[in-house]
């Protein structure tokens, strides 16, 4: 239906965007449970869920990145130190800035240090309401 009506499925998009809405079907997956090898089958651990989600929700959501990728970056939002998930900056670039700026403190005298934090399920713990009074998205 899709191919023969391509404009439906952007149509469904858009709305989709200016409702703000995720439709549930989009988001409800199949899991398949891949048994690990030389492990027990008796045993939970021993397999490892698999979420195959619909593809219309995957294309919805690679959509939704990149236009707010386009606003963050069109209106200049995002630090000059933000490495990830930004076009054309790498991992390496950003310990390439890293190890520029320890040396240029340490050659200057200053005292350098480094804290590196990984807050694990960082965005599963953002409050709903906080999200959204802090974030305008378009």
């Amino acid at each position: 239906m899709f191919k023969k009506f391509p404009f439906l499925l952007t149509e469904l998009f858009n709305i989709c965007f200016k409702l703000a809405k995720f439709p549930d079907p989009f988001k409800i997956g199949n899991i398949i449970l891949f048994h690990k090898y030389c492990k027990s089958k008796t045993e939970a651990s021993s397999y490892r869920p698999i979420s195959l989600l619909p593809a219309i929700g995957k294309v919805q959501e690679k959509l939704l990145t990149q236009r707010l990728n386009f606003h963050l970056e069109k209106n200049n939002r995002l630090s000059n130190l933000q490495y990830g998930f930004r076009e054309g900056r790498s991992t390496e670039m950003a310990i390439t800035k890293l190890l520029d700026i320890i040396h240029k403190g340490k050659a200057s005298g200053d005292h350098v240090l480094v804290l590196s934090i990984d807050i694990k399920g960082a965005f599963n713990n953002i409050q709903q309401y906080s999200a959204q009074r802090n974030f305008i998205l378009p």
